[in-house]
């Protein structure tokens, strides 16, 4: 009985604290709010001093840098790891280019278009640009629990790429074509 008590009054001591200090998850500040610009750095580990035992020591530290610091084009970058991680023929540039569902152009079409080329530096405008793979990056996945300390949510389906194999596929097939500047 004894055991019980203290847990409750714990909880409640963390409660009035926690109500006290005006902390609740609704309550979360925004990037612009905590003075952080997320297009400039939006990454999710900085390195940072820690005090261990008199010393100053600069160790990589975990931070939470606001909510868009962990999802920034987060889709963008699942696509170009794919496409970065596909055989290619030899050295060149990649990029993982946006599609839009249900254009008529097929990733053949983007990846050799002039427009597109035109947009990087000139010693890229003139390499030899072709499409090496198309695909679909599934959105509104189960999120899955941040597995950084622990090992949660294993054995659970989580983000879904589908490979097309072509770069002829037009409709609502690919959103992101893998090109290749050589």
């Amino acid at each position: 009985m004894a055991i019980d008590n203290k847990i409750v009054l714990l909880f409640l001591v963390g409660l009035l604290c926690n109500l006290s200090l005006g902390l609740k998850d609704e309550d979360e500040k925004t990037d612009e709010q905590l003075g952080i610009n997320g297009a400039v750095l939006p990454v999710s580990q900085v390195i940072s001093p820690v005090n261990q035992e008199d010393e100053l020591v600069n160790t990589l530290k975990r931070s939470r840098r606001g909510f868009r610091s962990y999802f920034y084009n987060y889709l963008d970058e699942i696509a170009m790891s794919v496409c970065a991680s596909i055989p290619s023929e030899g050295p060149g540039l990649l990029y993982a280019v946006r599609r839009t569902c249900g254009e008529k152009s097929t990733c053949k079409d983007i990846c050799t278009d002039q427009k597109l080329r035109h947009q990087g530096p000139k010693e890229v405008q003139s390499l030899q640009w072709a499409c090496s793979e198309s695909l679909h990056v599934y959105k509104r996945q189960p999120s899955l629990a941040d597995n950084y300390e622990d090992y949660t949510d294993s054995h659970k389906l989580g983000l879904a790429i589908y490979r097309h194999y072509s770069c002829t596929i037009g409709g609502c097939g690919p959103n992101y074509c893998c090109c290749r500047a050589a």
